[in-house]
């Protein structure tokens, strides 16, 4: 259901009934396109950074399994704080990030797959060095 046509080329989706806890998300179109590859099953065409913003953070089943629909046996679910979330072209392979979500900067979700991402934790009391980032950011 559409609530409300824009015309700026980004997306909202007011939540994801899927997880516990609401989760309001905006994005662009290489994330809506990362996202029906995703839903698909496929790996997605990453040709352009995309990005997208959780300003009321999220849930997560999985930090590592981008198929996961609810926690590990033992596990729960993961809680993320407002974060924005970067996809760059060519995958993240050296980019020297951690995927230890705890690690209070930024990390890579779904590390080693063809739906990795960095998830950039943002607000008060939780902007970290962004020197991380600039490294993983392709030149050029």
């Amino acid at each position: 259901v559409v609530l409300l046509e824009g015309s700026n080329g980004w997306y909202c989706q007011a939540d994801d009934l899927g997880t516990p806890d609401p989760d309001p998300m905006c994005f662009d179109q290489t994330w809506l396109d990362w996202m029906y590859a995703k839903g698909a099953g496929e790996a997605p065409t990453v040709s352009a950074p995309g990005f997208a913003y959780m300003l009321q953070g999220g849930s997560e089943a999985s930090n590592t399994d981008p198929d996961a629909t609810e926690p590990a046996d033992g596990a729960e679910w993961m809680i993320s704080p407002p974060h924005i979330m970067i996809l760059l072209p060519g995958g993240l392979g050296q980019s020297g990030l951690t995927s230890d979500f705890t690690s209070a900067g930024p990390w890579i979700m779904y590390e080693g797959t063809p739906y990795e991402h960095i998830m950039m934790p943002i607000g008060e009391g939780m902007m970290v060095d962004m020197s991380a980032m600039a490294e993983a950011t392709p030149a050029g």
